[in-house]
């Protein structure tokens, strides 16, 4: 028997909201859970201490349970990825191509007597070193 995790899909401040979210999910047929909401029922001003109080769905609900509650999924809505590998782990290139706007500016100033500096955009793959426009 294998058991599936537990992934939180909201945080609250306040324990009523919370279970308002879950009955929700429950009257669609996600099973859902609550956690912490006793901590932040007796003592309302340890809501950031422990995070809030948390609203949990199996792992395989995910999805569809953000969209039952009307939220977006940061990860579906997300483009910016990786085209070879896929991940969301990407940066701005900083040095890629320094060298061909670094002639560009220095050209320009010779033949317009002012400088024309472009910066293009390139993303650099944290994952794989993938670097693309």
């Amino acid at each position: 028997m294998t058991q599936e995790s537990l992934v939180t899909i909201h945080t609250f401040t306040a324990p009523h909201e919370a279970h308002l979210a879950k009955a929700q999910l429950e009257s669609s047929g996600i099973e859902a859970f609550v956690f912490d909401d006793n901590v932040v029922g007796m003592q309302p001003w340890y809501s950031h201490a422990v995070g809030g109080v948390k609203l949990r769905v199996f792992a395989s609900d995910r999805a569809e349970a953000l969209s039952v509650l009307g939220y977006v999924d940061p990860l579906a809505a997300r483009e910016d990825r990786c085209p070879r590998c896929g991940s969301y782990d990407i940066d701005y290139d900083r040095n890629a191509g320094w060298r061909r706007r670094l002639m560009f500016g220095l050209m320009s100033v010779l033949l317009l007597g002012l400088p024309l500096l472009f910066r293009g955009k390139r993303w650099l793959c944290n994952v794989c070193k993938y670097s693309w426009k």
